[in-house]
């Protein structure tokens, strides 16, 4: 049985290093590293958290602004799982929090007499076992579920008028409800952009979608203009930072703070008729979101945070130092419609956007190859010269034998000198992977691929890898001017360049 930590994907970069220390002490800790959206992504989270031995919540002001990890927070009471409050950040009371009544162990700094009281009290509690009661309490739903729902009615390939309306006022609805929370606010904003970007948007839809958006921009910019003057907000404006692929309007800079004043909530209505209509269809969704949670969306809060992300493999997000959401880079990325028509598979669903590089989870046997195992990883674009930020999104086919997984990233560089440089230097280390089988192994499963022959030359190149049950990932760096599109596409063996048609289409829209 392992240890559940409960944390904000904001707080990710710490967390890591309070997992690395209980692992130290031979514990053997659990967090959702490798889980994509949706239902299956949130019973596995619940079938955790009834089996962990000890509930660690990874304490933080991010942590207590996550409505997915509250969510789980009251499941483990219910369970009566041993929980142990582990303080990693910043808190605005320490009195006036859910866990005030527990003992809270300090770990902000990490030094060796932290370590010791952590795994002290880890084995405290453990050496109680709790049993669970019988019968079990009921399972709290999927946290915001009408995102991931909204998500896979986008992917339809023609929406009338008043299904478009109808989207839009579920949105809005979703935005009043979940607005404060910087993983559902940029959820709702990429889904926003998502309805505009399509072939068949009415010109009042969209205007109706801007003015919902620039909304969600003064939100989000009050809520950094306040975070100024508290340590805790400034750390979630650093951190969070959603994906929103349109250049028709700016990406929001995400925070938790609440925005000042009020907001412009009509929507334009097309002829008398339809204000009847769309009133009742308000009402309705009102009613309905009320009383609704979550989804997994892409990086959300608490374990069910990352992740979104957490779809693909490899995502777990840390800020990059000093960069910033960039509406730019996010506007490049293509919506789900575009990926579905090129890979022919009109199911996709967007379940992660990121603007924070991201790390492999699990152990690769040749750690030299991870600049081609997956797209946007961290120990590959840090310390690369002239890397300023990057922006990226996860699509997959839902359900459980996912047939597609796509991984879309868009990273700046200073010049396109360094833009170059870098596709070089990942020629250069790709090659030496070429023909090489590695072993990804996560939670004890294996996983072994077959590396190709790198294709192409700098500025675009090339490489796939197989895996013996046939499924094959093909990886594309392509430099066009200071950007670098970075894209894996896996699947059944994929038709002829899928990757380069989608690389084709992202650097058309860069214009450079």
């Amino acid at each position: 049985m392992a240890l559940f930590i409960s944390y904000s994907s904001q707080d990710r970069a710490t967390v890591d290093a309070l997992t690395t220390a209980l692992r130290r002490g031979q514990n053997q800790v659990w967090f959702d590293q490798e889980l994509g959206g949706g239902d299956s992504w949130w019973a596995k989270i619940l079938e955790q958290i009834r089996d962990c031995e000890v509930f660690i919540v990874a304490l933080s002001s991010n942590w207590l602004q996550s409505k997915p990890s509250q969510a789980e927070l009251r499941y483990a009471q219910a369970l009566n799982r041993p929980i142990l409050p582990v303080r990693i950040g910043e808190v605005d009371s320490m009195r006036v929090n859910p866990l005030a009544a527990l003992q809270i162990i300090d770990y902000r700094d990490p030094t060796v007499d932290a370590g010791i009281q952590l795994v002290t009290a880890v084995h405290q509690l453990r050496s109680k076992p709790v049993p669970l009661p019988d019968p079990l309490p009921p399972e709290p739903a999927v946290p915001f579920g009408y995102i991931t729902r909204l998500g896979n009615q986008m992917a339809e390939k023609e929406l009338s008028p008043q299904q478009q309306i109808q989207l839009l006022i579920e949105l809005r609805s979703g935005f009043d409800e979940d607005g404060d929370d910087p993983s559902a606010r940029g959820d709702i904003a990429q889904l926003l952009r998502m309805l505009r970007l399509r072939h068949d948007v009415t010109y009042r839809t969209r205007s109706e979608i801007d003015n919902v958006l620039a909304e969600i921009e003064a939100k989000d910019g009050s809520s950094a203009a306040s975070a100024t003057g508290s340590t805790a907000e400034a750390a979630t404006v650093a951190a969070t930072a959603p994906a929103q692929p349109s250049a028709s309007a700016a990406r929001p800079s995400a925070a938790a703070a609440p925005a000042a004043g009020g907001s412009n909530k009509r929507l334009i209505l097309i002829g008398g008729a339809a204000l009847a209509v769309i009133a009742v269809i308000a009402i309705v969704v009102v009613f309905a979101t009320q009383g609704g949670k979550k989804p997994a969306p892409k990086a959300g809060g608490g374990s069910v945070a990352n992740s979104a992300v957490n779809s693909a493999p490899g995502s777990a997000a840390n800020p990059v130092p000093g960069s910033a959401p960039s509406s730019k880079l996010a506007s490049y990325l293509l919506g789900v419609p575009e990926i579905g028509n090129i890979l022919a598979d009109p199911n996709l669903v967007v379940s992660d956007q990121t603007d924070q590089l991201r790390s492999v989870r699990g152990t690769l046997s040749n750690p030299e190859c991870l600049a081609v195992y997956e797209p946007m990883e961290e120990a590959v674009y840090r310390p690369a010269p002239g890397f300023t930020g990057a922006s990226g999104q996860a699509v997959h086919t839902p359900g459980e034998g996912q047939v597609h997984r796509v991984f879309e990233s868009v990273a700046d560089f200073s010049s396109p000198d360094q833009a170059n440089a870098f596709v070089q230097a990942s020629s250069d280390k790709w090659k030496a992977c070429a023909g090489q089988s590695v072993t990804m192994t996560f939670n004890g499963k294996k996983s072994d691929w077959q590396f190709g022959d790198v294709t192409g030359a700098a500025p675009k190149i090339f490489q796939e890898r197989t895996q013996a049950d046939g499924r094959v990932c093909h990886h594309g760096l392509h430099a066009t001017g200071s950007v670098v599109i970075d894209v894996l596409v896996c699947g059944p063996p994929p038709g002829t360049g899928e990757a380069g048609k989608i690389i084709e289409q992202i650097a058309a829209k860069t214009g450079q």
